[in-house]
Order: structure tokens, then sequence, then C-alpha cells
């Protein structure tokens, strides 16, 4: 007697609990269902349900992912960026085969390959000087729709280690270019590389973090009147694939070439200003490209922090400078500097009446000079200020 009551108590525990389940799916989800329905609706079953009923609106919850921003934005941008290919002129031709097919296994031993950037729909293009050989060599461009161009170099510049070449086609993929010198720090931007010969596109999104304008090519704080100083930075790290490949903002704009090296055991990626590479297209029209003066001197850009460190007068300038306290070492033997009496320690202040400061460095005023030509240079030697004139 007692197991059947039991029994009937255990029986009656499951009913319940199956109608409450039941009924709490019945009023919470089914019901506003057939509440909306045309057919329950004409009968009004649930006619005093309706007004217990609370109906959440639909809302669409849209996701938005970064990386197909990324993708939108250098959808076109892709196009410009191009495999180039330099090889001996003693490569026989199964090698030059070799390395343009899409086969991660190849290698070409004869030759190199790295990214490069259409800047003109005419064919001009440039890259790393690292990506390429320089001397009796010849070239193809692989473009991202595999197309296969003959071109041919049309020098490198020492100044900025840019090497630019022309390719045998037209109505090539551009980008328009930015004003590098009024960017925004703190935007997004797109940096694009390539894996070379094999057609496949690396895409890489940073913070534009600002203008290193202490950076120079040298790779070390010692700056060179012959290399480029200032470069801009994006806080992602880049490797060599991305060398020679474009930077772009978020309209699409190109804002400089990206450039990777290794000095000092330190690998190092930096962009190249996209108005600095203007410069350099203005001289390639001209046929100035291997016309740049060079000074001839080792220097470091002062600012208060060297004005304290060395026990200096001004805080602004080129200060001729060797670690090792040696004039030979910082000023190259029969170069224009040494021609025009310049020494080691001493402050370069101006150059025909430009001031020298970190935003505005000596080596990228020398740039500007054509050899053969002369320049007036503001000295401070000591407590004495000269004037000295250098015949580039």
């Amino acid at each position: 007697m007692k197991k059947k009551i039991l029994k009937t108590f255990a029986i009656l525990i499951i009913v319940m609990t199956f109608g409450w389940i039941g009924s709490l799916f019945f009023g919470r989800y089914l019901t506003p269902i057939l509440i909306r329905s045309d057919f329950f609706a004409k009968m009004g079953i649930f006619k005093n349900d309706d007004k217990s009923t609370t109906i959440i609106n639909k809302t669409e919850r849209v996701l938005v992912r970064e990386s197909d921003s990324v993708t939108e934005v250098s959808s076109n941008a892709i196009y410009a960026v191009v495999d180039v290919f330099s090889f001996s002129v003693e490569a026989e031709d199964k090698n030059v085969k070799k390395v343009l097919t899409v086969d991660e296994e190849e290698k070409f031993q004869q030759g190199k390959s790295g990214a490069g950037t259409i800047l003109t729909n005419d064919g001009l293009i440039v890259t790393s000087r690292f990506n390429i050989i320089e001397e009796e060599a010849e070239y193809k461009i692989l473009t991202y729709g595999g197309n296969i161009l003959e071109a041919k170099l049309l020098g490198v510049d020492d100044f900025t280690d840019l090497a630019f070449l022309k390719a045998e086609g037209s109505n090539l993929t551009t980008m328009p270019m930015a004003d590098s010198s009024a960017v925004n720090f703190g935007k997004r931007v797109i940096m694009i590389g390539e894996i070379s010969g094999l057609q496949k596109i690396y895409l890489s999104d940073g913070v534009l973090s600002g203008f290193d304008e202490k950076f120079s090519l040298t790779g070390t704080e010692v700056a060179s009147s012959e290399k480029l100083q200032g470069v801009l930075r994006v806080d992602s790290v880049g490797g060599r694939d991305y060398a020679g490949g474009p930077i772009i903002n978020y309209s699409g704009e190109l804002l400089g070439i990206n450039m990777f090296a290794s000095r000092g055991g330190e690998n190092q990626f930096f962009q190249i200003p996209i108005n600095v590479v203007k410069d350099l297209m203005q001289k390639i029209s001209e046929n100035r490209l291997d016309k740049t003066a060079r000074l001839g001197i080792y220097y470091l850009s002062l600012d208060p922090y060297y004005k304290i460190l060395k026990d200096l007068k001004i805080d602004r300038g080129a200060l001729i400078y060797s670690a090792t306290g040696k004039q030979g070492l910082a000023i190259i033997d029969k170069s224009p500097a040494e021609k025009a009496g310049l020494k080691i320690d001493d402050i370069i202040i101006s150059i025909d009446g430009n001031e020298i400061d970190s935003a505005h460095p000596l080596s990228n005023f020398i740039s500007q000079y054509e050899k053969d030509s002369t320049a007036v240079l503001k000295v401070l030697r000591g407590d004495e200020e000269l004037e000295l004139t250098v015949e580039f």
C-alpha cells in the first residue's frame, strides 16, 4: 500500500512538472506566434492573451569586421602592387621562367625579387633598392592580374634607397597620392606587400603613430648628409614582403612606400613619405636623379637633449660628429665638406639662410642641391660664428 502511494505521488510530480514546462513554452514562445497568425486572429482565441504578451521589436545586429573594411579599402590599391624581378644577364631563360611560376618550391638563385608600387599609369614603378640587382641585370614586372611586363631600370636614388623602373605598359592601375606633410597621426592606415612570385597579397593595418624626424637611413643616431632623415612610423610591425609596397589611408590614398632594413642585428620597418617620392618623380622626369649634391659629413641633429648631454651653447643645427672624435671619420676625405674647411665639432646652423633643426635636417636640405652648385653655410665653431662657401 505504501509503495502504491509513493508511485502515485511520483507520477503526479512528473505530470505537474511537464505541465508547468508546457505552459511556460506555450505562453512565452508559441502564443506570440499564434497571435500574429491571421487564422487564429480571426477566431479571437488569443484576444486576452495578446493584452498580456510583451512583443519585443526585432533589432538586426550588424557585425562590422575591421578586416572586411581593410579588404574593401584596398580593393583598388592591390592592383597597383606588383612583383619586381631582376636577374643577371647571364641567367638562362629557364631560370627566368622559374622565378615567374606560381610554384612555392621553385628557387631562383640568380636573381632577386620584391614588391613594387605603380606610380603612373604609363608604367613608372618604385621599389626598394634591396629588392633588385642594380648592375648588369634585366627586369620583369608581374602584375596582380598575372601579366608579365618587360621593364628597365631608370635609376637608384642613394638618398632614399628607392629604385625606379619603367614598365612597358599602359593604363595601369594607380592610386591617388596624398600630401604626406598634412597627414593626421593616430589614424588607421593599411600596408600592402606581396609574396614574390605567388601573386599573394599581404594586408596589414595599423595606426600611423607619427613622423620620426630623428630616424636616418644610416640606421643609427649619427646621420649622414647623403641619407634621408625623417620617416613615417606605424605601430604595426612589417617584414621584407612589405618593402617596396604602399602604405595607404582609409580613403585609398598613397601615403608612402614601405621600407625594411636590418642594421646592427635589429629589424627596422618604416615608410618613406610620398612627398619625398613626388620630388624624386620630378627629378626623373627631368633626368636629374643622379645629379643630387653630396656634402660628405656625419652629424647629430641637435635638440635640447643633446644640448644638455654635450654641454652645447645651442639646441639646434647639425653637429659634425664621430664617436671616436676623429676628423677622418666625421668628414669624408676629399669631400666638398673637407674642401670648404669644415671640421669635427662644428655646428652647421643654416644653409643659404634656411635654419637647420630636428624638423628641418641638414641632409634634406642638401638633397635639394645638385652637383656643381654652391651654398653658404653658417657655422658655429666654439664661440665663433663663420660663413663658409661649399661647392658641391
